[in-house]
């Protein structure tokens, strides 16, 4: 199978390059420098060059506090290229694979969600990652939205990272307490969506 990686060079897209050579897909990948997915005209070009049977979107505004100060770029990521990329990938025959987010969710509930439970992001982040997985879902009817959280991994900074290394420089770390979350390793999560 012919697998296309958006967002190839980062945490996550580059432990997805590797599972899914591993699994003896035939897989390309390009980071943002070589693809903007905001760019719609470029991102149909380039799919449909590759003419892939699944299109993995790992590309994303990752920057959780950024997106406060600047949802609208943010979303011209998360939301609008998300849109752009189930779009050609809908174009060229293929399926897509959406990565989203836990902050769809408002964080009340006191149990594990599920993928029934009512969406309702409470901040920026959240809303534009929502705002993909109706942009991937609209574009594309042979689509995958898989919702993750707390990323971290050997190819990027991540919470893990800064944790130790705020320990190792501070001795004392001050961090909120009010958040419940399910670290996800990106080499897992990984595997699971070249299974997928």
């Amino acid at each position: 199978m012919k697998l296309l990686v958006l967002g190839a060079r980062g945490m996550l897209g580059s432990d997805v390059m590797l599972a899914a050579e591993n699994a003896g897909h035939e897989v390309k990948g390009f980071g943002h420098r070589e693809l903007d997915i905001t760019d719609a005209d470029a991102v149909m070009d380039r799919v449909t060059l590759e003419r892939p049977d699944v299109v993995i979107n790992c590309a994303a505004w990752t920057d959780v506090d950024g997106a406060e100060d600047e949802f609208d770029k943010a979303n011209e990521v998360n939301g609008a290229g998300a849109g752009h990329v189930a779009h050609a990938a809908a174009a060229a025959g293929a399926k897509v694979v959406y990565i989203s987010s836990d902050y769809v969710f408002d964080g009340t509930k006191k149990t594990p969600y599920v993928e029934t439970d009512q969406v309702g992001p409470v901040g920026a982040y959240g809303k534009t990652k929502l705002a993909g997985e109706i942009a991937t879902a609209a574009g594309n009817s042979r689509c995958f939205i898989v919702r993750s959280s707390w990323l971290f991994g050997v190819s990027g900074p991540n919470f893990v990272d800064t944790m130790l290394r705020l320990g190792k420089d501070h001795g004392e770390v001050l961090v909120v307490r009010d958040q419940i979350g399910s670290p996800t390793y990106t080499w897992h999560l990984a595997y699971g969506l070249t299974r997928l």
